[in-house]
């Protein structure tokens, strides 16, 4: 049985990439094919989605990162994209775990893991990146407080140091 493919004309391999001759070859469309076909068939819904891409949030933020002069302010910016709760790695958690969610509803248990799976890793890959952050700033507030500490602490005037007489020798008996 062949699948429905519009894109594809029998026995037709000129100018096909070897992804497309083997996709064929087997009856299975390429991600390609599977991309622009549920593209179409959600054109309608799409209409209705935000006009601009979902990483463009995130493209701002990269922005950011130009105006950075130091670590408390990188530390900021970092903290608006990788942190907990509402940041932008939070919100893809979220994505991800709402998807499964979907898959789940929608008798895709196995998908719905996968979702789970993923989310799941790129929570740990926040802890990861949270530790990163953690260590920058200890290593820059640690080499600041070594800085000071290597000045010599000025001195509050000394009192001025009373001569003691040398000591004396035992008489001899």
């Amino acid at each position: 049985m062949s699948l429905p493919h519009p894109d594809f004309e029998l026995y037709d391999n000129v100018g096909r990439a070897t992804e497309q001759i083997t996709a064929h070859r087997v009856d299975r469309p390429t991600a390609e094919d599977l991309h622009r076909w549920a593209a179409h068939d959600a054109r309608e819904f799409s209409t209705s989605l935000p006009n601009e891409e979902a990483g463009q949030s995130i493209i701002d933020w990269t922005r950011q990162l130009y105006r950075v002069r130091t670590a408390a302010e990188l530390n900021t910016v970092t903290q608006a994209v990788l942190g907990d709760g509402r940041s932008g790695l939070g919100e893809l958690h979220t994505f991800l775990e709402t998807a499964a969610e979907w898959c789940e509803h929608n008798q895709e248990p196995g998908i719905a893991a996968r979702y789970r799976q993923h989310a799941e890793e790129l929570s740990a890959l926040g802890d990861r990146l949270g530790y990163l952050s953690e260590d920058h700033l200890a290593s820059i507030y640690r080499r600041t407080s070594r800085s000071a500490s290597a000045q010599p602490p000025r001195a509050a005037p000394a009192a001025p140091v009373v001569p003691t007489a040398p000591p004396r020798r035992p008489a001899r008996r």
